[in-house]
């Protein structure tokens, strides 16, 4: 009876050490969270910049091609930060299928209702194009917050907020303002949150 106490003993102890570096590895994997947000940071700043460039420069038909390059990058940086992360660590974020179908969501209706719009007579300026498709990439900063933290949430409202004000009491201004927000948001948020969340602490 004994010996059958010590090996389920045994075996609890040993459940509960598999579980313990079930969930460093998990801490491991999130902790660097903020490298996606420094790298769409920098997107985003260069696209902003390289807007306002091509504005004064006359060369609108280059805006749309630039962004589209700009956010392939994006797209690769992604991808390699996901792969280093889950090298690192042999660990996936457990919400990662979850936020993946929230991006994609997000990405679909978006489209959805840029068609909609496009089918009307309405025709939106170029700061409430970039309005609108901020604030989708936001919705989803604050539903992810929901899952990973609070921080990326609080990120994804003050830009909206911010972005708003911008483009009404900034309108001259807007593509600057935009990459310093950009700037100070993303990039700023994201050093803070690998600082917060980093386990060494």
């Amino acid at each position: 009876m004994q010996k059958e106490f010590e090996r389920s003993e045994a075996q609890e102890s040993l459940l509960s050490i598999v579980e313990a570096f079930r969930q460093m590895r998990t801490v491991l994997a999130r902790q660097r969270v903020g490298n996606y947000l420094i790298l769409w940071g920098l997107v985003d700043f260069a696209g902003y910049i390289l807007t306002e460039i091509l504005r004064d420069f006359g060369k609108y038909e280059f805006i749309n091609f630039s962004w589209m390059v700009l956010i392939g990058f994006g797209l690769i940086g992604t991808f390699v930060i996901t792969l280093k992360m889950i090298k690192r660590t042999r660990a996936y974020f457990p919400e990662g299928f979850y936020i993946g179908l929230i991006w994609l969501s997000l990405v679909l209706y978006g489209l959805i209702i840029w068609a909609i719009i496009k089918m009307g007579e309405t025709r939106l300026s170029e700061i409430q194009v970039s309005l609108l498709w901020l604030n989708f990439a936001m919705l989803g900063f604050v539903l992810i917050g929901i899952f990973l933290g609070v921080e990326i949430a609080v990120i994804g409202v003050a830009v909206s907020v911010f972005s708003i004000l911008s483009a009404v009491f900034l309108s001259e201004f807007f593509n600057i303002s935009m990459a310093l927000l950009c700037l100070l948001a993303f990039v700023g948020g994201g050093l803070y949150i690998n600082k917060k969340w980093d386990i060494k602490k």
